[in-house]
């Protein structure tokens, strides 16, 4: 939330976000604080996977939303829940009622994935960000080689009301790899000063031997550009973002196993 202090979310409890201080030395972790939401009751948020940032008239609202899938044959995860931000204490929270049937009814090639399992190929949703009045959703599956998929929906954040309302016709958009490998979005961030979004990349199912890439992709092409950046075997990243240190754009990368990286 300013050059030190982040905020991610943890799949493993839909009640809190979680908000990282580094040290302003060497960049080391300072402090994780646990934030409950408030306002978000059983069920109404299950499996967070994305979180992004909007700023409206001097307001800053966090949108977190869940991977949207199927688990164990018939438990649904849905939940799309607008937060405004505090520096301290609980953080106010609204969920939208119907996020995931609103969604899979207005982009059809979604539906049917939307019934499986994402190891079946099913609806997966891991990456989030904002860009331009719009809501960009990162599909770690289904997924196609050689191609990885956003969903653009327009929202209106700052509005009084957070409902199905809210929000504008989807729109996808499918991005070119420049390897014939299959791959889902983990997580977005952006747009950076360049211009371009930030896209992590891994495995789109729960097995298999894809590698976790970092690319960009400029909202006028449509195409990834994979960054020169190796994970070890044992990594699974799963949030990006950018900042700035000491005069240099910096990138902070979260690890599903509780570690970090700042590149």
């Amino acid at each position: 939330m300013g050059s030190r202090r982040f905020v991610f979310v943890d799949n493993k409890d839909p009640t809190a976000l979680f908000e990282m201080t580094l040290d302003p030395g060497d960049l080391t972790v300072e402090r994780i604080h646990r934030r409950p939401l408030a306002g978000v009751g059983k069920g109404m948020l299950r499996d967070p996977e994305g979180l992004a940032r909007v700023d409206v008239a001097g307001e800053i609202f966090l949108v977190v939303g869940s991977s949207l899938c199927v688990v164990e044959g018939n438990r649904v995860c849905d939940g799309l829940v607008r937060v405004r931000y505090t520096p301290d204490g609980a953080l106010p929270a609204e969920p939208m009622a119907g996020f995931r049937d609103w969604l899979l009814a207005r982009v059809p090639a979604l539906a049917a994935a939307g019934r499986r399992e994402p190891d079946d190929g099913g609806l997966n949703v891991e990456g989030l960000a904002w860009e331009r009045n719009a809501l960009l959703f990162g599909l770690r599956g289904p997924a196609r080689p050689g191609r990885v998929t956003l969903v653009r929906v327009p929202a209106d954040v700052g509005g009084p009301r957070w409902t199905t309302a809210s929000l504008g016709p989807p729109e996808s958009i499918d991005l070119r790899l420049p390897e014939a490998v299959t791959a889902g979005i983990r997580d977005i961030s952006g747009p950076a000063r360049t211009g371009d979004f930030l896209l992590l990349l891994g495995r789109s199912a729960g097995h298999g031997d894809t590698p976790f890439r970092l690319g960009t992709w400029n909202r006028a092409d449509d195409h990834v550009t994979l960054l020169d950046v190796a994970f070890h075997r044992s990594a699974k990243p799963e949030g990006v973002t950018t900042f700035s240190s000491g005069g240099r754009q910096r990138i902070l990368i979260v690890d599903d196993g509780g570690g970090y990286a700042v590149l």
